[in-house]
């Protein structure tokens, strides 16, 4: 039987903060790849996650993605293809773009302490964005849950970079094609492995009627 949702329903983006001990346990993993703990950690925050949405009272819950980098950099982890640049490597392949430069001032984000996936190479259209985190939360509540994933116009616009991208596919609707293909396949496995409610972020849609004229490179 499918889940009835009640009127005003309550639940969350996606998202919650990451513990500094499970950021130094992710360095180590990278680095030594020793990842036992960082594993053992990914569990035990999720679980209070989870126990803290039971005690406000979050209907319908989320894992956290505490093991992803951000809510959408994490697919350069899970696909072939992709890899992280940072913003300052990105501003360099583009020319030291003004619009560039500008949209990262307005997303807070000119520090270049984050880190964007551009496409390097053929996606691997089956590649699994996020069976791991699926399967950690149905075994850590019994409660309704979502699952979150990055739309298709956000991934492509941000993995496209000239100079990189278009040395695999020849236009940037070519590679949204792709994007739009592996997120479909993700949405099936995960209905057909139980997910009933399943997350599209999309927090910049508006850039498509308010965006700047000549903006088209930009952070996000």
């Amino acid at each position: 039987m499918e889940t009835i949702f009640k009127p005003f329903t309550t639940t969350l983006i996606g998202s919650m903060p990451r513990s500094p001990q499970l950021l130094a346990a992710k360095k180590s993993c990278q680095t030594s790849n020793e990842c036992d703990h960082y594993e053992q950690l990914i569990d035990e925050e999720t679980q209070a996650i989870m126990d803290l949405f039971d005690w406000v009272g979050i209907d319908v819950v989320v894992s956290g993605e505490i093991s992803r980098d951000n809510f959408m950099s994490y697919v350069a982890e899970k696909v072939e293809g992709i890899e992280l640049f940072s913003t300052d490597e990105i501003n360099e392949l583009i020319g030291h773009n003004e619009d560039y430069i500008q949209s990262l001032e307005e997303m807070d984000a000119s520090d270049n302490s984050m880190n964007s996936p551009v496409c390097i190479g053929k996606l691997n259209l089956d590649a699994d964005l996020c069976s791991q985190e699926h399967e950690l939360i149905k075994r850590t509540t019994k409660k309704p849950y979502k699952i979150t994933l990055p739309s298709p116009y956000l991934l492509t616009r941000s993995m496209w970079v000239e100079g990189i991208s278009d040395k695999v596919y020849d236009t940037r609707r070519q590679l949204g094609k792709d994007v739009v293909q592996l997120l479909k396949n993700t949405i099936h496995r995960l209905y057909d492995d139980g997910a009933r409610v399943i997350q599209i972020d999309e927090p910049i849609l508006s850039e498509i009627v308010f965006q700047r004229s000549q903006a088209d490179t930009s952070f996000y």
